[in-house]
């Protein structure tokens, strides 16, 4: 049998667990958020996760409006050259393949023709006699040294040799208007710039006419341009400056950003469109000409009534999203984070857009984190 004593001791142990019960179970929900918030206020970032955090500031940001465009990647016809024969010949040589990449300079063909038979003539004997009247000119220069020869007969050498070089510079700019130079007796065609073969339609061998199709193409495909269609609904909102982000679905995650260069005047006859120009670089080579693409423009709005929405800017990649909530980790000093909860306004790749108001009280100063940011999220969170 159990003492009475013993029993009394057990039931005041029951009692106070059973007190100890009821008294979580009461607690609100605010009270519990508040007690894990003060412990989450404790927690103090370790040295080696402090090296590699990384913060931004919350700036402050206009309403951005964005206007979705289709457009089409084409070559850069500032660089992009076609060679057509302006003469009939025979193409002796052929020094590239489709899609090579050419130097500038680089020795791309080679024609023969009896036309320029002619001119070869002509060139040989306006060299030879530039040789001669530069040797004509040398010896009238020592006599007039030695006072033998007048200033009239030194003049007159000086001019004849002037002469001869004039005559070179026509036959080769006639020789130009051929695309081409002349070397022993052959028209040799070089890449005016340096760039990548793109068309091709020509072998060694073969017989070309004046005005045939152009035998190939080279374009710098380093520089692109995008020609987005503007519609006469968007004229008010599209202007020339504007940013904008390009995307192709072939890289679903790439971003190609650039400005709008220049806006037609008139519309395109065909597609009853604006054409909007942006120069984008290209330097791994992504967009191709003829590929279509979607165009995002990025509009600040002038109304008064979204200027009073105080609108903040912080950088996208600093956004957790967790349990259907966006959220940041702002950052108040090592010992001193707060997870804030926020509402985008609007995204894009690099910016989140919020508005102040429906926020839990970030502004414009605080500093967000940006690398390392899970983990602390996380540490706050336990």
């Amino acid at each position: 049998m159990i003492p009475v004593s013993y029993l009394n001791y057990f039931n005041r142990i029951a009692a106070t667990a059973g007190l100890a019960v009821l008294l979580t179970a009461c607690q609100q929900p605010d009270e519990l958020v508040a007690e894990r918030d003060a412990v989450a206020d404790g927690y103090c970032l370790p040295a080696q996760l402090a090296k590699n955090m990384k913060l931004a500031d919350v700036r402050s940001a206009t309403e951005l409006n964005h206007i979705q465009l289709t457009g089409r990647v084409m070559s850069n016809p500032e660089k992009y050259y076609r060679f057509v024969p302006l003469l009939d010949g025979v193409v002796s040589k052929v020094n590239f393949s489709l899609g090579d990449y050419a130097k500038a300079g680089t020795v791309l063909l080679e024609v023969r023709s009896p036309e320029l038979s002619s001119l070869n003539v002509e060139l040989r004997t306006a060299q030879a006699q530039l040789k001669l009247a530069q040797r004509q000119l040398s010896a009238t220069q020592e006599m007039f040294d030695d006072g033998v020869a007048s200033e009239r007969e030194l003049i007159g050498a000086q001019q004849d040799v002037e002469m001869a070089r004039l005559e070179i510079t026509k036959v080769q700019e006639n020789l130009g208007i051929y695309g081409g130079s002349l070397e022993r007796g052959v028209l040799i065609i070089k890449a005016p710039f340096s760039g990548y073969v793109v068309s091709k339609n020509i072998v060694s061998g073969q017989q070309i006419e004046a005005g045939d199709d152009p035998l190939f193409s080279i374009s710098d495909l380093e520089e692109v341009w995008v020609m987005a269609n503007v519609y006469a609904g968007n004229l008010r909102s599209v202007k020339q400056g504007m940013e904008v982000e390009v995307r192709a679905s072939s890289y679903p995650d790439q971003v190609f950003k650039g400005k709008i260069d220049r806006l037609a005047n008139t519309f395109d006859t065909e597609e009853r469109v604006l054409k909007a120009r942006i120069k984008l670089q290209n330097p791994d080579l992504l967009l191709k000409p003829e590929m279509f693409v979607n165009v995002s423009v990025t509009q600040a709005t002038d109304d008064q009534d979204m200027k009073e929405k105080r609108l903040l800017s912080l950088p996208s990649k600093a956004m957790i999203f967790s349990n259907s909530k966006h959220q940041v980790v702002v950052y108040r000093d090592s010992c001193n984070f707060e997870i804030m909860h926020l509402v985008p306004v609007y995204q894009t790749s690099d910016a989140v857009v919020v508005q102040e108001s429906l926020t839990e009280g970030l502004m414009e100063g605080d500093k967000v984190v940006t690398e390392n940011h899970l983990l602390i999220y996380n540490q706050l969170k336990n």
